[in-house]
């Protein structure tokens, strides 16, 4: 049987709004041979003892390659929503998109991703905490979205699903080399 681990992170106001909803639909739905890694920053949610498949993990704790970031990065602008004025005039479209320019924020879920994928064996599964899993889960349905001949998946949007990818959902096979490599570029672009 394929081992497949699941990781979201939120902190104490993510809880409050919808990471607690997220792990008690995720503990009643999802079938418990499928075990979430759960990375909270500065609070404690509430997770049934017999539900042995969640973990949480105290994110400034485990993370200590998060924490460097963020010291490192907290006074740029750039790595906190505010793009370069040179962006203004080269990508006027872009450039008041600025959670493209919020490394800060969404560090956390990449090393989250770092961390998880290092604790899984065979895939590991990004899902946002605002999702609710509102139907049961069997883990064979759960398995069927991550193809043995793929090194990544994802849920796509846009013209033909092919746009962008919904990063809400997104796999990666850690027994493929082409996963391995990946996950080695993307930390060390970090």
């Amino acid at each position: 049987m394929t081992d497949i681990t699941v990781v979201t992170t939120f902190h104490k106001p993510g809880l409050d709004l919808y990471g607690q909803r997220f792990l008690d639909s995720f503990a009643e739905n999802v079938d418990p041979k499928i075990k979430l890694l759960v990375y909270a920053e500065d609070c404690k949610p509430s997770v049934d003892p017999l539900c042995e498949n969640i973990k949480v993990l105290d994110a400034k704790e485990v993370l200590p390659k998060l924490n460097a970031f963020k010291e490192r990065w907290k006074d740029d602008p750039k790595a906190n929503g505010i793009p370069p004025d040179e962006i203004k005039r080269r990508r006027p479209r872009d450039w008041n998109k600025e959670f493209k320019w919020d490394a800060i924020r969404f560090a956390n879920k990449t090393y989250a991703v770092f961390d998880a994928c290092e604790r899984s064996k065979d895939w590991c599964v990004w899902m946002d905490a605002d999702t609710f899993v509102h139907s049961e889960w069997s883990y064979k349905d759960f398995a069927a979205l991550l193809p043995k001949t793929s090194w990544i998946t994802y849920v796509g949007r846009g013209k033909g699903s092919q746009t962008w990818p919904e990063c809400g959902f997104y796999g990666l096979n850690l027994k493929d080399r082409w996963c391995q490599d990946f996950l080695a570029e993307f930390e060390r672009m970090y």
